[in-house]
């Protein structure tokens, strides 16, 4: 099989669930950081954090999904990827491997209800079989709303921090 007929999903918790993205969209992944917090920012924003010179928004993935968010451990990371015309970094519980999956395995999400005053529906870009169970495979342009995305590319002190 060849490496375009095949994708690498990194494999990550959030919240108890189990999601992967596309190892492509992440720029790196390191351990939680300081962070300073962000006057009325929303409740998944914990803030800014600074890494080599630069200063970026850190979101909590399982507040952004409201999901349980288990107290900090070892194994809690930070994804680093661009959102929203800029550098994010997005906890996580703990990330847990990266696998090659066929192109093909992977089907597009089910058709569920809305969530939240967006009317959009769970933000997943595909769904496959994996070890005995489905794998949820984020589609991360789609976790915030476009409103969110403008709001938070004010977040951070120069609007578009890179890593």
């Amino acid at each position: 099989m060849t490496a375009a007929a095949q994708v690498q999903l990194a494999l990550f918790t959030v919240g108890g669930q189990e999601l992967a993205l596309d190892i492509m969209r992440i720029k790196e992944i390191v351990n939680p950081l300081p962070v300073t917090p962000v006057p009325r920012a929303p409740a998944f924003v914990e803030g800014v954090a600074e890494l080599r010179g630069a200063i970026f928004p850190i979101l909590d993935l399982r507040k952004r999904l409201g999901l349980p968010v288990p107290p900090p451990s070892s194994a809690t990371k930070v994804l680093l990827l661009p959102l929203a015309g800029q550098t994010v970094g997005l906890v996580v519980d703990a990330v847990r491997e990266v696998v090659r999956v066929a192109r093909a395995e992977l089907r597009p999400p089910p058709a569920l209800a809305p969530l939240g005053a967006g009317g959009a529906g769970p933000p997943l870009s595909a769904v496959c079989h994996l070890g005995g169970k489905i794998i949820m495979v984020l589609d991360i342009e789609r976790v915030l709303s476009p409103e969110e995305a403008l709001a938070l590319s004010g977040a951070a002190p120069g609007g578009a921090g890179g890593a």
